[in-house]
């Protein structure tokens, strides 16, 4: 289970900065006027994304601080995922390549925080 989400927190850092500076596919993120646009995607890289590598090679080398943080980043990753929903409810833009990730980073949190609490009930 430790390699395998460490794997998945780090590849989903790593998507989430490359992700971020694009302003997922609408640009350079620094070139965006709206600061609507952008909340999210800087989120993305001044967080989530250093966040999530940092903790991915922590429960990857199954290190104890990393575990607990891992709990505290699905958090930040359920709570982006809703973000994002909002945003395309709100817009009506259902684009797959916002569902996918969105979707993505829900289920990672779901599944490690499921596996976390089952691990120490």
């Amino acid at each position: 289970m430790n390699k395998t989400f460490g794997i998945l927190f780090t590849l989903t850092g790593f998507f989430a900065i490359a992700g971020a500076l694009y302003t997922w596919g609408n640009g350079n993120l620094f070139a965006q006027s709206e600061l609507a646009k952008v909340l999210i995607p800087f989120a993305d890289l001044l967080l989530t994304g250093p966040l999530s590598i940092v903790i991915g090679l922590g429960i990857y080398k199954n290190k104890k601080w990393a575990n607990l943080l891992g709990l505290n980043l699905s958090g930040i990753y359920a709570f982006g995922s809703l973000l994002v929903f909002i945003s395309m409810c709100w817009d009506r833009n259902f684009s797959v390549l916002l569902m996918v990730p969105a979707s993505a980073g829900f289920l990672i949190a779901l599944f490690y925080t499921l596996l976390y609490l089952k691990k120490e009930i």
